[in-house]
């Protein structure tokens, strides 16, 4: 294995759970280790590909952001929606067992900007923190639309969330996030804006983000997921 500092190219692995908690009832935390893993810079809000069996027996991969690193091991926090192969996989999961996976793959810009803003679906609440303890003591402050309340995913205390829970209301529009986003006021200085989750709502909401005087050179924006195939994911 390359040396770390030289290993930021897509690798293939074969790790193991070594831990699994449940940080909601619908997102579950899931350590993964082999020593091979503390060879590898991971980038900020990078991602794997594990690699799935799919219903018709073949290979299929699903994405998942890496929210932490420690020695041998890392950790992704999974949504468990109900739908499809990557969501069967994580429910089911136990410990010791076997994960292949690539990656990593990508990276969140570490703004210096002079204020943050974050807007997110559940998809993206692991990048979310982790940008957000990467920050240290910066503030940065978070609309984050959820299933229902049972839904808070763990923040540091650097952040101010606002939680936008659907209640029944269908996942994968834009309807509560451009809502709570109207209420935002203008603010001083520069700022930076970090939109993640369903991958038209992210388009709608980085053009709606102008209104705070933000073009595209200052939104990262980063569709998770496509609601017209929710269900084979």
């Amino acid at each position: 294995m390359p040396a770390a500092q030289n290993l930021r190219r897509t690798s293939q692995f074969r790790a193991s759970v070594r831990e699994l908690t449940s940080l909601s009832p619908r997102m579950r935390r899931i350590v993964l280790s082999a020593p091979e893993l503390a060879e590898v810079d991971w980038p900020l809000g990078c991602d794997i590909a594990i690699v799935l069996t799919g219903p018709d027996g073949r290979e299929v991969r699903r994405r998942y952001t890496v929210r932490s690193v420690a020695a041998e091991s890392i950790v992704v926090d999974a949504v468990l929606h109900g739908h499809g192969p990557g969501s069967t996989w994580a429910a089911e999961l136990q410990p010791g067992d076997p994960v292949t996976f690539f990656g990593p793959r990508g990276e969140i810009e570490l703004s210096g900007a002079d204020w943050l803003l974050a807007l997110t679906d559940e998809s993206g609440l692991p990048a979310i923190a982790a940008l957000a303890e990467a920050l240290g003591s910066r503030p940065i402050s978070v609309l984050a639309e959820i299933a229902e309340n049972a839904e808070h995913y763990p923040f540091g205390p650097n952040v101010d969330v606002r939680w936008l829970p659907r209640d029944g209301r269908p996942a994968g529009t834009a309807e509560l996030l451009s809502g709570a986003l109207a209420d935002v006021g203008q603010q001083a200085g520069a700022g930076y804006a970090y939109v993640l989750g369903e991958s038209r709502v992210v388009v709608q909401l980085r053009d709606e983000l102008a209104g705070l005087g933000l073009d595209r050179t200052t939104v990262y924006a980063k569709g998770y997921w496509n609601h017209n195939a929710r269900a084979t994911r």
